[in-house]
Protein backbone atom coordinates (compact mmCIF):
# COMPACT_ATOMS: atom_id res chain seq x y z
CA UNK A 1 0.00 0.00 0.00
CA UNK A 2 1.49 3.28 -1.04
CA UNK A 3 0.42 6.64 0.24
CA UNK A 4 0.03 9.65 -2.03
CA UNK A 5 1.55 12.95 -1.02
CA UNK A 6 -1.86 14.45 -0.36
CA UNK A 7 -2.91 11.57 1.90
CA UNK A 8 0.36 11.85 3.84
CA UNK A 9 -0.12 15.59 4.32
CA UNK A 10 -3.71 15.04 5.46
CA UNK A 11 -2.45 12.37 7.82
CA UNK A 12 0.02 14.88 9.23
CA UNK A 13 -2.80 17.36 9.81
CA UNK A 14 -5.10 14.79 11.44
CA UNK A 15 -3.49 15.15 14.86
CA UNK A 16 -3.93 18.89 14.89
CA UNK A 17 -7.58 18.45 13.92
CA UNK A 18 -7.93 16.11 16.92
CA UNK A 19 -6.29 18.75 19.15
CA UNK A 20 -8.71 21.39 17.84
CA UNK A 21 -11.62 19.00 18.45
CA UNK A 22 -10.80 19.04 22.16
CA UNK A 23 -11.82 22.71 22.18
CA UNK A 24 -15.43 21.64 21.56
CA UNK A 25 -17.63 20.93 24.53
CA UNK A 26 -16.33 17.97 26.57
CA UNK A 27 -17.99 14.71 25.64
CA UNK A 28 -19.44 15.94 22.36
CA UNK A 29 -19.82 13.12 19.82
CA UNK A 30 -17.65 14.90 17.24
CA UNK A 31 -14.82 15.36 19.73
CA UNK A 32 -14.98 11.73 20.84
CA UNK A 33 -15.10 10.27 17.31
CA UNK A 34 -12.29 12.46 15.96
CA UNK A 35 -10.01 11.73 18.91
CA UNK A 36 -10.69 7.98 18.99
CA UNK A 37 -10.09 7.59 15.26
CA UNK A 38 -6.90 9.64 15.50
CA UNK A 39 -5.54 7.79 18.53
CA UNK A 40 -6.31 4.34 17.13
CA UNK A 41 -5.09 4.75 13.54
CA UNK A 42 -3.24 7.90 12.56
CA UNK A 43 0.09 7.72 14.47
CA UNK A 44 0.60 4.13 13.34
CA UNK A 45 -0.38 4.90 9.76
CA UNK A 46 2.12 7.77 9.64
CA UNK A 47 4.94 5.60 11.00
CA UNK A 48 3.95 2.82 8.61
CA UNK A 49 4.01 5.29 5.71
CA UNK A 50 7.48 6.33 6.82
CA UNK A 51 8.87 2.80 7.02
CA UNK A 52 7.03 0.97 4.23
CA UNK A 53 8.89 2.52 1.23
CA UNK A 54 12.21 1.59 2.81
CA UNK A 55 11.33 -2.11 2.79
CA UNK A 56 11.62 -2.36 -0.98
CA UNK A 57 9.45 -4.17 -3.47
CA UNK A 58 7.33 -7.07 -2.32
CA UNK A 59 4.06 -8.87 -2.99
CA UNK A 60 1.18 -6.63 -1.94
CA UNK A 61 -1.51 -9.31 -1.60
CA UNK A 62 -3.73 -8.54 1.39
CA UNK A 63 -1.93 -5.27 1.94
CA UNK A 64 -4.93 -3.24 3.12
CA UNK A 65 -5.80 -5.53 6.04
CA UNK A 66 -2.16 -5.90 6.98
CA UNK A 67 -1.66 -2.13 6.93
CA UNK A 68 -4.77 -1.50 9.02
CA UNK A 69 -3.75 -4.07 11.63
CA UNK A 70 -0.19 -2.73 11.78
CA UNK A 71 -1.39 0.88 12.00
CA UNK A 72 -3.71 -0.06 14.86
CA UNK A 73 -1.00 -1.95 16.77
CA UNK A 74 1.64 0.76 16.25
CA UNK A 75 -0.82 3.48 17.29
CA UNK A 76 -1.73 1.67 20.49
CA UNK A 77 1.95 1.12 21.30
CA UNK A 78 2.88 4.73 20.64
CA UNK A 79 -0.02 5.96 22.76
CA UNK A 80 1.07 3.73 25.61
CA UNK A 81 4.70 4.85 25.41
CA UNK A 82 3.85 8.56 25.34
CA UNK A 83 1.29 8.21 28.14
CA UNK A 84 3.70 6.19 30.26
CA UNK A 85 6.42 8.81 29.84
CA UNK A 86 4.04 11.48 31.11
CA UNK A 87 2.83 9.26 33.95
CA UNK A 88 6.40 8.59 35.09
CA UNK A 89 7.15 12.30 35.18
CA UNK A 90 3.81 13.00 36.95
CA UNK A 91 2.78 15.43 34.20
CA UNK A 92 0.09 13.41 32.41
CA UNK A 93 -2.81 15.22 30.79
CA UNK A 94 -4.82 14.14 27.81
CA UNK A 95 -4.00 17.36 25.99
CA UNK A 96 -0.23 16.88 26.39
CA UNK A 97 -0.46 13.30 25.18
CA UNK A 98 -2.59 14.31 22.21
CA UNK A 99 -0.26 17.18 21.26
CA UNK A 100 2.80 14.91 21.50
CA UNK A 101 1.18 12.24 19.34
CA UNK A 102 0.06 14.92 16.85
CA UNK A 103 3.65 16.18 16.59
CA UNK A 104 5.02 12.66 16.12
CA UNK A 105 2.36 11.93 13.49
CA UNK A 106 3.15 15.15 11.61
CA UNK A 107 6.89 14.47 11.68
CA UNK A 108 6.42 10.88 10.49
CA UNK A 109 4.02 11.93 7.71
CA UNK A 110 6.40 14.63 6.46
CA UNK A 111 9.27 12.15 6.67
CA UNK A 112 7.17 9.68 4.68
CA UNK A 113 6.79 12.24 1.89
CA UNK A 114 10.58 12.41 1.69
CA UNK A 115 11.23 8.66 1.91
CA UNK A 116 8.54 7.81 -0.63
CA UNK A 117 10.02 10.31 -3.09
CA UNK A 118 13.48 8.89 -2.44
CA UNK A 119 12.28 5.29 -2.84
CA UNK A 120 10.72 6.11 -6.23
CA UNK A 121 14.11 7.07 -7.60
CA UNK A 122 15.83 4.00 -9.00
CA UNK A 123 19.63 3.92 -9.23
CA UNK A 124 20.91 4.07 -12.81
CA UNK A 125 22.51 0.61 -12.76
CA UNK A 126 19.49 -1.19 -11.30
CA UNK A 127 16.70 -0.38 -13.75
CA UNK A 128 14.45 -3.24 -14.84
CA UNK A 129 16.26 -5.78 -12.70
CA UNK A 130 19.51 -5.45 -14.61
CA UNK A 131 22.60 -5.14 -12.45
CA UNK A 132 25.77 -4.06 -14.17
CA UNK A 133 28.82 -6.00 -13.12
CA UNK A 134 32.40 -4.99 -13.25
CA UNK A 135 34.31 -6.76 -15.96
Amino acid sequence: MTFSRLSLLLLGLSGWVAVLATLLSPGSPICVVVNVVFLLLCPGAAVLGLVRPLLGRRDHTGDAMESAALAFAISIGMGMLVSEAYFLTATFTLERTLITLAAITSAAALGAVITSARARRVPLGRREGVVRRRQ
